[in-house]
Parts: structure tokens; sequence; C-alpha cells
């Protein structure tokens, strides 16, 4: 067998290694995504059934879904080999809905700008650390 063919081999088993490991991450944030999901709708329906929440259920549920969305956005950022900002989306809208729910329960009218700083915060990390170790000379 020659080199090249050797090497074309090893690329094409690599390869295939990857895809299959993206595979099992992405099944096993699919899993973990619902079975959050279902945790929090049941643990919601069983706090309002006991009265504990006291019209507050809502912000509760938005802190719950965006927490579910951010770690999703963690084990995608920490599993992954690649494209580890493709999730980024889950991490706005998780960290967006968690301010949310958190400022209409404290009072919405002093806490609502909470909401602008992750993103912004996200935007710069992505900034420097997002582009891949892209040169950008012209």
């Amino acid at each position: 067998m020659s080199t090249v063919e050797s090497g074309n081999r090893h690329n094409e088993e690599g390869r295939k290694e990857m895809e299959n490991r993206n595979s099992r991450l992405e099944r096993f944030s699919s899993s973990l995504g619902w079975g959050l999901f279902f945790i929090l709708i049941g643990t919601m329906f069983f706090a309002q059934n006991k009265g504990w929440l006291h019209g507050e259920g809502w912000s509760y549920f938005a802190i719950g879904l965006g927490s579910i969305l951010v770690i999703g956005f963690l084990v995608r950022y920490f599993g992954a080999e690649h494209n580890r900002w493709g999730a980024l989306g889950s991490l706005v809208v998780g960290l967006a809905l968690v301010c949310i729910g958190a400022a209409s329960i404290y009072g919405f009218g002093d806490w609502w700008p909470l909401v602008l700083i992750p993103i912004g915060v996200i935007c710069l990390a992505r900034a420097f650390w997002g582009t891949g170790h892209q040169s950008y000379s012209h």
C-alpha cells in the first residue's frame, strides 16, 4: 500500500470517528435538553398546583427554559471539536430569558438593561475568541 493510500485511509477513518463523536454529542444534547424541559414542566405544574408560584409562574418558566438553553450551549461548546460557536443563538436566547424572568420577578423597570449586557459580552467573546486564528491581513 502506498503512503498516499495509507494517508487517505487514515484521514477517512478520522473523519468517520469525528462524525460518530459529533452524532453522539447531538443525541446527548438533544436528550439532555428534552429531559430538562420535561422536568421543568413537571416542576412548574406541581408548584402551581401547590400554590407556591403566586402568579410568577411565567417568570420562573422563562428562567428555567433559559437555563436549559444555556446548558445546551455549554454542552455543545465544550463537547464539539469543530464549530463551537454554532450554538451561539441558544446562549443569547437563554441568557435573555433568564434575565427577563429574573427582571420580572424583581421589578422589570429596574432590571431590563441586564438583558443587553450578556448579549454584549457574547459579541465581544465571539470577536476575540471565535475567529479561529484566522489572519486578517490584506
